[in-house]
Order: C-alpha cells, then structure tokens, then sequence
C-alpha cells in the first residue's frame, strides 16, 4: 500500500513538472521572398517600311545608344545605368508589347500625284491612281484625308499658292465626286513652299507639280 502510494506521488510530481516545464514560442514565419525589381525594357523596332532609325536610353547614371534592330536595354531605377545593349527576338517583343502594339493606329498611306506644268491637269498616269486612292479610303473608312497642293519654281510665290490650291481642289472634287464626304478632306496649299526636288528659281520639275494625298 504504501509502495502504490509513493508510486503516485511520483507520477503527480512529474506530470507538475511537465505542466511547469516553459513552453517553446513557435519559429517566427520566414520572411517573404521580395519580388524581384521592376525594369523598364527599351526596344528599337524597324518602321513598317522597313527603315531604322536610333534611340538613346538616358538617366542619372547614364545612357546607352540604340541602333540596331531589335536592340533593347533595360533600366531598373534611376541611379543605375541602363543595362548593355542586348538583342531579342520577335516572339519576346509579342509577349512584352503584344498589347500596345496591337493598340496602335494603322499607318497612314501617302499618295502622290503629278499635274501638267502651269495647270491643275492630272497626268494621265496620276489620274488613273485616284481610283486606289478612293479605295484605301473607303477600306479604312477614313474620316481624316489631307490633300496638299505644291508647284515647282516657275512664277510668283502668290500665284504658285493659287495654282497649289486649285490642284489640290482638283482633286478633292474628284473624290466628292465618287462619293467621299466633303467633311472628310482638309484642303491645303504649301505653292512652292515645299519642294520635293530643291531647284533654283524658275525651273519648272515635273516632280514639284504634285499633290500629296494623306489618308489617315
């Protein structure tokens, strides 16, 4: 009787020591991993007619040219300077701009069209490229089509503003004519303002008797 008496009191003495005993605080949660930093990625694209031009990539801490197609840098904050030109590919290009590129405007299409010299009077060649003209706009369903008259050198500067100003009326009505929207058309004329091919004073370039046609 006794020996099951101090065997009791044993067992109570170590279950107190247990329930005395300190408990351990639970390991504090690992810090979470930080994303890693964002970068601004630069990429020169070729234009849609294939030419390239250059860029340079500027901040705090320095800058890098960009000069070939589809060279990139990339520039992680303002005090660091932008990363060693790299190049990446078409695919890489899609997953990072696939969106803004998709968002951007159709390019617009210029046409240009010569005229006789000292008259408003198409050349039977120019005149037969209005046809193509009024389909690319009717294909885009254009609302903003400029028409701009020029003139080479021979004559006055006021009188060359006149005749720019009658081609270009030339061929706005045309196009009213085949149906376009009068309010779509901005009608202007630069005379011999604005020279395609630079001559001296009354030198009489086909090329400089022209309209140019913007459709947007």
């Amino acid at each position: 009787m006794r020996r099951e008496c101090l065997l009791g009191a044993c067992a109570l003495l170590i279950f107190l020591a247990a329930g005395c005993a300190p408990k351990r605080a639970p390991a504090p949660p690992s810090p979470p991993t930080p994303p890693p930093p964002k970068q601004n990625v630069v990429v020169l694209l070729p234009n849609l007619d294939g030419k390239l031009g250059s860029v340079v990539v500027t901040n705090a801490a320095g800058s890098q040219e960009l000069s070939e197609s589809y060279s990139a840098v990339q520039v992680e904050r303002s005090d660091v300077s932008p990363s060693t030109p790299y190049t990446v590919d078409q695919a890489t290009v899609k997953r990072l701009f696939g969106d803004a590129l998709d968002a951007l405007p159709a390019p617009e299409i210029r046409f240009v069209l010569y005229f006789e010299v000292g008259k408003d009077e198409l050349t039977a060649e120019s005149e037969a490229r209005i046809s193509a003209i009024f389909a690319a706009i009717r294909e885009r369903r254009s609302t903003a089509i400029s028409v701009t008259g020029h003139t080479d050198t021979t004559g006055d500067r006021q009188a060359n503003y006149q005749l720019g100003l009658k081609r270009a009326e030339r061929v706005a009505g045309i196009l009213r004519a085949k149906g376009l929207d009068g309010s779509s058309l901005f009608v202007a004329s630069h005379g011999e303002a604005d020279l395609l091919v630079n001559t001296a004073r009354g030198v009489a370039e086909p090329k400089n008797r022209r309209v140019e046609v913007i459709v947007r």
